[in-house]
């Protein structure tokens, strides 16, 4: 790929450039992400007003939420039905996420076109790994919440396939997008270091030990524990007790809790800097926090054949950053008495990081070359633009001059991180398991900040059986 090749077209750019600066102007709504949509909901969500929060989404569809956006309303919308208990609209709206995403994911590429001239921001958003993978999960959740326990394991099914594929689809993607530049190895993949939830193998155990299903219960208990052994990066906090994979005495009845708190990460823009030499681009930052900033990055520089020097540029790239949950301690009462405090079983906070990684450098190494071309562009047209008009008198030279300033302020203005990402997924996930006599229960758990008591959920009056599954929700999204 070739960003020096049409110098020779020099005299004929003035029109070209005239064309490029209206797309630019016009293109303005496109270029940044709106979050305006946010700005009560999220508040509200955290207050347990789910029913609000979902209001106000559905109302900001034809303001905020395009076309290109669709994957995100049906995300926002699906998990906020879900903690509003509207399990079956939670479904199809995470169902349509679903079948977005891998509708646009195999567009991904095809796109490339139009975000060489724009932004990603204009691309049509096509979710964050973890929000495709844990949809699944709340699927589960929601089919559980409904009685369907064969289409809760179908969800949980879909998970384990996701995972398994995850680094390969990434790592195509990669190959392909270095094929169409022409400049294979270009980009490298970033290893996957997730593969295997044991939030989503703990809910698997709770179905399958409900159907009896005891060697499989047994192999994803197994398999729980294994996520500790090989993804400590991920689960860097004590193993929860795991769920029994064996049948109980009848008198007895096992009682699952799982519990959320906090929001997932939401995203914030780095501004970086691109310097051109010789075949390749050097990658800056300023400011206190820079080498930090740059770390995440995960690039220095990138080698773009046939770049010359002289090029000087600004980039934004997205950087997660976390919101996690104020909550350290919950505790389960069962009639007023308190039998067990739940554990930590999962971080989607982390493993949005760490997935978020794998696609890292497909989104730098586009985002350099797109600005580049853009800069390189812009440049050889206010050259063009300056020659034709200083031959026709220094009143028009100036107005070039001012043209050239105006455009610079526009390449600039379009070079937006694409912040988009669902707001309304949970930080942790907490769980614990314990034996009670079957019967009716007044279930109450508490949520606990050092030790201030920060929220009672009342979950009523629940009857315990002894072939369950006995499985209590519970969430504070603080």
């Amino acid at each position: 790929m070739s960003l020096m090749g049409c110098q020779h077209c020099r005299t004929s750019f003035f029109p070209l450039f005239l064309i490029f600066l209206a797309l630019l102007m016009s293109s303005c709504a496109s270029m940044k992400t709106r979050t305006t949509q946010y700005t009560e909901s999220v508040p509200l969500a955290r207050e347990g007003q789910y029913e609000a929060a979902a209001l106000i989404i559905e109302n900001a569809k034809d303001d905020y939420y395009g076309e290109k956006d669709r994957v995100l309303y049906y995300l926002d919308l699906g998990m906020l039905y879900h903690w509003s208990g509207e399990y079956a609209m939670s479904n199809e709206m995470l169902t349509k996420a679903e079948i977005a995403i891998e509708e646009l994911f195999t567009r991904s590429i095809s796109q490339g076109l139009s975000s060489a001239v724009l932004n990603d921001n204009a691309l049509d958003y096509a979710g964050e790994a973890y929000e495709d993978i844990y949809l699944n999960v709340f699927k589960a959740l929601n089919y559980i919440g409904l009685g369907d326990i064969e289409a809760a394991l179908v969800e949980i099914r879909r998970v384990h396939i996701k995972l398994n594929i995850l680094e390969d689809r990434y790592k195509e993607v990669i190959e392909d997008y270095n094929s169409s530049t022409g400049s294979e190895g270009i980009l490298e993949y970033h290893r996957n270091r997730f593969y295997n939830s044991a939030f989503a193998r703990y809910i698997s155990v709770l179905l399958y030990r409900s159907q009896g299903d005891w060697d499989d219960a047994r192999i994803d208990r197994e398999l729980i524990a294994e996520a500790w052994e090989t993804q400590r990066q991920l689960y860097s906090f004590p193993m929860p007790e795991l769920p029994q994979a064996k049948a109980v005495d009848e008198t007895n009845a096992l009682v699952n809790i799982i519990s959320f708190s906090g929001l997932g990460p939401t995203k914030h823009a780095d501004t970086i800097y691109g310097d051109s030499g010789e075949n390749v681009i050097f990658l800056t930052m300023e400011g206190q926090n820079k080498d930090d900033a740059m770390r995440n990055l995960g690039f220095t520089f990138l080698l773009v054949p046939d770049v010359k020097p002289g090029l000087h540029f600004k980039v934004q790239f997205p950087r997660l950053v976390s919101r996690g949950s104020e909550v350290d301690r919950i505790v389960v009462k069962f009639d007023g008495t308190a039998v067990a405090d739940l554990a930590r079983l999962e971080s989607l906070d982390a493993i949005a990081r760490e997935t978020f990684l794998i696609k890292q450098p497909l989104t730098v190494g586009k985002t350099i070359i797109r600005a580049a071309s853009k800069n390189l562009a812009k440049e050889l047209g206010k050259d063009a633009m300056h020659q034709e008009l200083e031959d026709k008198g220094a009143a028009l030279a100036i107005t070039g001059f001012l043209a050239g300033l105006a455009l610079d302020v526009f390449v600039d203005a379009s070079e937006n991180a694409d912040l988009r990402i669902s707001q309304f997924f949970p930080s942790d996930v907490w769980a614990a398991e314990f034996l009670v006599l079957p019967g009716a229960y007044h279930v109450e758990i508490e949520y606990w900040r050092g030790r201030e008591l920060m929220f009672v959920a009342d979950h009523g009056l629940r009857i315990i059986t002894a072939d369950g599954p006995n499985l209590v929700e519970s969430y504070l999204l603080r």
